[in-house]
């Protein structure tokens, strides 16, 4: 007898049939290289007359179709769909029980339901979700986004970083240096979930491509009024309405837990990149997109975008931490002039000393900050921002 044929002839014996287990593993790695979630549903147990064997299993996908073998006319099959489809979005295994009395079979710990086939026997079916690793894109190289990093390799996730420099000192599973955004979505995996904190480098770039690789949740590190113009840019390379990908993006990202330091606003990121992963379930959101020609124009203008500080509100600046510090033009129109900078080292900004927001002097030197919370920031902890050795910024 064949896989595909059935026995309701009533016989103690299990059927034997062609075994087809390697078609069912052959179509999890499938799924699972795609990143889509299933649910595996396997025999535990069976009574006569029934056409399947204890360890007999079926793939049953996310919309529904099964995969495989388990036994059973249409009737069991329904119940066994029902029941992996509803696994799959409460993220949980479930033991389920199809008997035509069905509590003959009902216990704790184990769903019964009626086996309605005229062929009656019983099923006991294990339903098992199974979700694979999710994917955290990481876009910048700003010290959130190196702490996000770094903290997400305590998580269930693959982390991806895009920078163009390539940085090889995080823990990163892959590195990507394109920012074009086709390019970030082709080399990243399905409905990633996507962290932008490269301050202004390259922003609308990182949320275009997100959007473009149908990402679960796309997070900006930006104030209220640089979140508008990321907009207005990553809508315009996806060629989309800006209120498309407005809706699609949260800003500021993470959770308000009055964050001032990377590390502090890293971790209210993860948070709520966690809570989005659980609430997204096997769902996605897009932001149509057409394809685009990126040009080395488009680029420069992301790259030296103004800041903008003012509307930071909720816990984006003062409360959050997460300001947006674009690299931009000083406008002195003298590129060596860019020689005469500071760097934050808090946020890794350039800062001209003679407009800085804040100093602080520290072991006699003389450190430059572009705001208040980032000079805070330094002051109640000077030695996680500094390196061994390194020499008083100008």
């Amino acid at each position: 007898m064949t896989r595909n044929e059935t026995d309701d002839g009533g016989s103690d014996e299990p059927v034997r049939r062609d075994a087809t287990d390697g078609d069912v593993s052959e179509l999890e790695r499938e799924l699972t290289d795609r990143g889509e979630a299933y649910a595996r549903v396997t025999v535990v147990r069976r009574e006569p007359p029934v056409s399947a064997n204890v360890g007999d299993r079926a793939v049953v996908t996310t919309d529904g179709e099964l995969h495989g073998w388990i036994g059973g006319a249409a009737c069991a099959q329904t119940t066994a769909v029902d029941q992996a489809t509803a696994a799959i979005e409460a993220g949980e295994p479930r033991l389920i029980g199809i008997a035509p009395d069905p509590d003959t079979v009902d216990r704790s710990g184990l769903e019964a339901f009626p086996m309605r086939c005229h062929s009656e026997g019983v099923l006991e079916l294990f339903v098992e979700p199974v979700d694979p690793t999710p994917e955290l894109v990481v876009v910048g190289n700003s010290p959130i986004a190196r702490s996000l990093t770094r903290l997400a390799t305590e998580l269930a996730v693959d982390v991806t970083v895009v920078d163009p420099e390539g940085a090889d000192d995080l823990p990163a599973d892959e590195t990507v240096t394109a920012t074009d955004p086709a390019t970030v979505a082709d080399a990243v995996g399905p409905s990633p979930l996507v962290v932008v904190a490269s301050m202004g480098q390259y922003d609308a770039r990182g949320v275009a491509a997100g959007l473009d690789a149908d990402a679960e949740y796309v997070g900006l590190v930006a104030s209220d009024a640089r979140s508008d113009e990321v907009t207005e840019r990553a809508a315009a390379l996806l060629d989309t309405d800006p209120e498309t990908v407005r809706a699609a993006v949260t800003n500021p990202a993470g959770v308000d837990i009055a964050a001032h330091t990377p590390a502090e606003i890293a971790v209210s990121i993860l948070a709520e990149v966690v809570d989005a992963r659980t609430a997204a379930g096997t769902g996605g959101r897009r932001a149509p997109a057409a394809e685009s020609e990126t040009t080395a124009d488009d680029e420069d203008e992301d790259v030296h975008a103004d800041r903008d500080h003012e509307g930071q509100d909720n816990h984006d600046h003062e409360n959050h931490g997460s300001h947006d510090h674009e690299d931009h033009d000083h406008g002195t129109g003298d590129p060596d002039a860019v020689d005469d900078l500071a760097t934050d080292p808090v946020c890794g900004m350039a800062v001209d000393p003679e407009t800085a927001a804040a100093t602080v002097e520290h072991d006699g030197r003389t450190y430059h900050f572009c705001c208040e919370g980032c000079a805070d920031s330094f002051e109640s902890d000077p030695a996680s921002y500094l390196n061994d050795g390194e020499t008083a910024p100008p």
